[in-house]
C-alpha cells in the first residue's frame, strides 16, 4: 500500500492535537474504523488496497478441507481464529490494528514454509501387533501465497480524514 495515502493524516492530527489535549477518543475511533475495514477484507476475500481477489485455495487444500468437513468455506477462515484475533487498540498518540497469531504474517505477505526434516516417531504398543514407523514428511517446504488482509482502501482513509476533520470542526 503506498504510504502517501496516509500523508495528510499526521498533519491533521497535529492540528487537532494543538486544539485538544487528549487525542485518545479520536484514536480509538480511528483504530475501530481500521479494524472494521480489515474484517471486511475477510468477507470480501480480497486486498482492499488494490481490489485484487485473494488467490484461490489449492486443489489439495480444498480436498483436505472437504475431507475434514470445512468446505465449502472462506479463504483464511477454516476455523475463524485469525479473523477473530484482529483487535484494535489506541492511546494518546497511536491507533493500531493487530493480531497475535504467529502465522498471520505468512498469510498476509506470503512466503515459503520450510518443514523440518526430522522425523518424529510415536509408537503405541497394541495387543500383539507390531507398530509401524510413520512415513517421512511428504513435502519439505511449500509456498504460501500472499493474501493481504491487513490493508485498507482509499474510502477507509477518507473516512479517517473525515473523522479527524469532524473533531477539528467540533472544537472550533
Amino acid at each position: 500500500m503506498p504510504s502517501d495515502q496516509f500523508a495528510e493524516i499526521p498533519a491533521l492530527l497535529t492540528k487537532l492535537q494543538s486544539q485538544i489535549s487528549d487525542l485518545q477518543p479520536i484514536m480509538l475511533e480511528i483504530s475501530e474504523t481500521l479494524r472494521v475495514a480489515i474484517l471486511r477484507n475477510f468477507e470480501n476475500e480480497k486486498d482492499a488496497a488494490t481490489g485484487k481477489p485473494w488467490q484461490r485455495l489449492a486443489h489439495r487444500t480444498i480436498k483436505q478441507r472437504t475431507k475434514a468437513g470445512h468446505w465449502p468455506g472462506k479463504i483464511l477462515q477454516r476455523t475463524g481464529l485469525l479473523k477473530r484475533s484482529i483487535i484494535s487498540s489506541a492511546g494518546t498518540d497511536f491507533a493500531q490494528v493487530s493480531t497475535n497469531m504467529v502465522y498471520a504474517a505468512i498469510h498476509n505477505f506470503g512466503g515459503i514454509i520450510h518443514r523440518s526434516q526430522v522425523k518424529t516417531y510415536l509408537r503405541k504398543k497394541t495387543e500383539g501387533k507390531e507398530t509401524k514407523k510413520p512415513g517421512g514428511n511428504k513435502m519439505s517446504s511449500f509456498r504460501v501465497p500472499a493474501r493481504p488482509f491487513m490493508t485498507v482502501n482509499q474510502a477507509t482513509i477518507d473516512k479517517i480524514k473525515n473523522q479527524i476533520t469532524r473533531h477539528l470542526t467540533d472544537q472550533t
